[in-house]
């Protein structure tokens, strides 16, 4: 017994723990009003029509970039969600990947 290889342990989630910002997602998806995907949200961050951006951990970089020089012209607060594009869609209740939310109005949502 003392020859056989450890096993790593898998690191799983519990589901019964959720973070702040998890719950707050889940509050501003059912009360407030958003826009998910990149292209739109973008284009409301240039019409100035977004008071949040909440996005993923693993956007690309040049999506990044953009978004943190529309936000920076726009004086809109960004939320960076510490997880993947497809964590935040499921949070979202999509099954599909979302990179970046608008929020239009946090709804009862406190970021």
């Amino acid at each position: 017994m003392a020859d056989e290889p450890k096993r790593l342990a898998r690191k799983r989630e519990k589901k019964g723990k959720t973070s702040d910002i998890e719950k707050q997602i889940a509050l501003l998806m059912s009360t407030g009003k958003v826009m998910l995907g990149t292209r739109r949200t973008t284009k409301e961050l240039m019409l100035g029509d977004v008071k949040a951006v909440i996005y993923a951990d693993n956007i690309p970089e040049r999506t990044q970039e953009d978004l943190q020089h529309y936000a920076q012209l726009a004086n809109v607060k960004l939320i960076k969600y510490e997880g993947s594009s497809l964590q935040l869609g499921k949070l979202c209740g999509k099954l599909h990947p979302v990179s970046l939310i608008a929020v239009k109005d946090f709804g009862e949502a406190k970021f």
